[in-house]
């Protein structure tokens, strides 16, 4: 299974930034990865979402029992505390103001200088299929204009590669089933509660997926 390529250069084996979050499809990403024999240094960034704490200790959880490299954190919190949304702001509507302005170029960005640091070449980024997206930071041409940009702040060739972007949600449960990957720890809701909203943009996705009852997380214990 190969990985849809946008850049200056293909994937190579000098190793990948992959862009993680604790979430379903960061982990599917990664497996993806490590199955095409890529070294991998996954990047958590905290960027003052709501759910930051709880995506984190994810995070560490299933990469360490899906045998991972160990995610490494940078906080940069004082973007959502300053640029609000739905998603960094209990105040805002957590599904109709959950667009981030900046967000995915932010991580994108960071993950660039992270990679620029160790000496590699690609970043991942883990899009699912564009019909399923609600912001322009979500679609290819995103990445295109994206990888450009990279290039010519940094002097450098990097690629970013997608390889969920054919994908939709069933499809990367269907993986996550598949590869025996821990779904039940992940953490994929933008409340930082513990029981999932049911309300926000990654838990619709789930529901609309068929999959909801293979997370439990929608429940509490005992329920």
């Amino acid at each position: 299974m190969g990985c849809n390529e946008i850049g200056a250069k293909g994937v190579s084996n000098m190793g990948v930034v992959p862009l993680v979050s604790g979430g379903i499809d960061s982990l599917v990403m990664c497996k993806i990865l490590e199955l095409e024999k890529q070294e991998q240094y996954p990047l958590f960034i905290d960027y003052g979402q709501l759910a930051s704490e709880k995506e984190w200790t994810a995070c560490k959880r299933i990469f360490s029992k899906s045998n991972l490299p160990e995610p490494t954190r940078i906080c940069l919190d004082g973007y959502g505390k300053l640029i609000k949304s739905g998603i960094t702001d209990r105040s805002k509507d957590i599904y109709n103001e959950a667009f981030l302005p900046g967000r995915n170029l932010l991580f994108i960005v960071v993950a660039a200088a992270f990679a620029h640091q160790k000496g590699v070449a690609n970043i991942a980024i883990g899009l699912l299929a564009e019909e399923n997206h609600l912001f322009p930071d979500q679609t290819e041409e995103f990445i295109v204009n994206s990888n450009f940009a990279l290039n010519s702040a940094f002097g450098d060739s990097f690629t970013i590669i997608t390889p969920l972007l054919t994908f939709s949600k069933r499809d990367v449960i269907k993986l996550a089933k598949k590869y025996l990957l821990p779904i039940k720890e992940t953490y994929s809701c933008h409340s930082g509660e513990d029981v999932y909203c049911g309300k926000c943009i990654a838990c619709k996705e789930i529901i609309d997926s068929g999959e909801k009852d293979s997370f439990p997380q929608f429940t509490k214990e005992g329920d």
